[in-house]
């Protein structure tokens, strides 16, 4: 295939627009656009369709500012703004020194998983805490509460125990190993097996 060098559309002070190979003459390295800015900010876009962005700064998105517009007459009030899909693969967001924040009028999250996946995991160093101002509900098959030290149920009105019969027992070293363990398919695997 015939090289085909670099494109520039400008080059000035403020920043570079190409397109095309970057790397040096005569190599094409697959870059099909480099946009570079004075402050930093750089997007890359590769003819394998992979595209990379840099903002050394804050980056800020705001969108739904007015849904009803072109086709869209009418917009209800759960009317959808933002859309990320990802057709293969994962989505990662990642706060390396920072905190992730999730804030809206109500929040769903459903996992469709088939067989051994449909996995809600969450893990923490520290505390989990769920707060509700009215009612708090778990429901499942089978509900397993493990824990190395003790466990309180501390109410201010009635404790109510209502089952078929009360087992006691006391596997101490499968819930040591479930709490030490750090691998994800260790800890699911271990779960299923201490709460049978």
């Amino acid at each position: 295939m015939t090289f085909i060098p670099e494109t520039i559309v400008t080059d000035n002070p403020h920043g570079i627009l190409s397109f095309g190979p970057i790397a040096p003459k005569e190599k094409d390295d697959n870059t099909a656009m480099l946009l570079s800015l004075d402050g930093g900010h750089t997007i890359l876009c590769n003819k394998n369709g992979n595209k990379s962005e840099i903002n050394p700064g804050k980056s800020e998105e705001v969108c739904g500012t007015n849904l009803v517009q072109g086709d869209q007459q009418e917009a209800s009030k759960e009317a959808i703004a933002k859309i990320i899909t990802a057709k293969n693969g994962d989505i990662c967001i990642i706060a390396e020194n920072g905190n992730i924040k999730f804030k809206a009028k109500n929040i769903y999250a459903e996992c469709i998983g088939d067989g051994n996946d449909g996995s809600f995991l969450l893990k923490a160093n520290d505390h989990i805490t769920m707060t509700a101002g009215e009612q708090i509900t778990i429901s499942g098959s089978k509900i397993c509460m493990l824990s190395s030290d003790s466990i309180t149920l501390n109410a201010q009105g009635f404790l109510n125990l209502f089952c078929a019969d009360v087992v006691k027992s006391s596997p101490l070293n499968v819930v040591a190993k479930l709490l030490t363990g750090d691998i994800i398919g260790g800890f699911i695997d271990t779960v299923r097996k201490t709460c049978g």
